[in-house]
């Protein structure tokens, strides 16, 4: 496990048992999300394609359910 590099979002400081979403930017070229007593560990290129899967579902989401943002 590396040492942070970026505070994605969230902050362990602030929330050390992950009671929240926290996203973090490991030096050892992995992606931490923490969410209470889970952990996902991904690639820096397998958490860009998560994050634009989940972009594109929510874009999809506002369409079907006629969401305003």
């Amino acid at each position: 496990m590396g040492h942070i590099v970026k505070k994605i979002y969230g902050d362990v400081e602030k929330d050390p048992n992950y009671e929240n979403l926290i996203i973090e930017d490991n030096s050892d070229g992995k992606v931490h999300i923490h969410l209470k007593n889970i952990r996902l560990d991904l690639t820096r290129g397998d958490f860009s394609v998560l994050k634009e899967a989940i972009l594109e579902a929510h874009e999809k989401m506002k369409s079907y359910h006629g969401w305003p943002e």
